[in-house]
């Protein structure tokens, strides 16, 4: 069968539903179907979906705040929305989990862990589309029902952005 690749979304948060790891077992026999982006928080789930769907199926965290402990679990990355706004923060910390540099990947992440929580004050994309505003990328533009993110959460986003030491560009509008 020819075709892209497929990777599973599990992600209860936005469907309500997870997806059982036989179900996932199932699917995974199926040629196109290479990996998961698994947004369930469950750290438990990479050891058992190894053991359902063997080491060549491709497991991507689905959450910023559990990138570092899903590959710790076995996991091979993270479909990330922190790395829309820190992306070599996200890259170094993978990098240095891959090399053995476990201190490291540690600092970095908890250099980022701050960020990963204010990106998720408000409903998403609103906060990571204020953060990359600041960076110069894009606008801070939002289509309804979403609604520009508050100024509480600017200044989640700001702080958390200092935190993790991004530099914004001097054309920054920072309220």
């Amino acid at each position: 069968e020819t075709g892209l690749p497929i990777i599973v979304y599990v992600v209860p948060g936005r469907c309500v539903v997870n997806m059982t790891i036989d179900t996932l077992a199932r699917l995974a026999e199926l040629p196109r179907i290479v990996g998961i982006k698994d947004a369930t928080g469950d750290l438990g789930r990479p050891v058992k979906t190894r053991a359902a769907c063997g080491p060549d199926f491709i497991q991507l965290s689905g959450n910023d705040d559990t990138a570092l402990p899903f590959l710790v679990q076995g996991g091979h990355g993270c479909i990330s929305v922190v790395s829309n706004v820190a992306p070599k923060l996200c890259a170094d910390m993978h990098n240095a989990w891959t090399q053995g540099d476990i201190a490291t990947a540690q600092r970095l992440n908890m250099l980022q862990s701050p960020l990963a929580d204010a990106l998720f004050v408000e409903t998403s994309p609103g906060p990571v589309k204020y953060a990359c505003s600041l960076l110069g990328h894009g606008r801070n533009e939002l289509r309804l029902p979403l609604v520009p993110v508050t100024k509480a959460t600017e200044k989640a986003v700001q702080d958390a952005m200092a935190h993790a030491k991004i530099a914004l560009p001097p054309q920054a509008k920072v309220a």
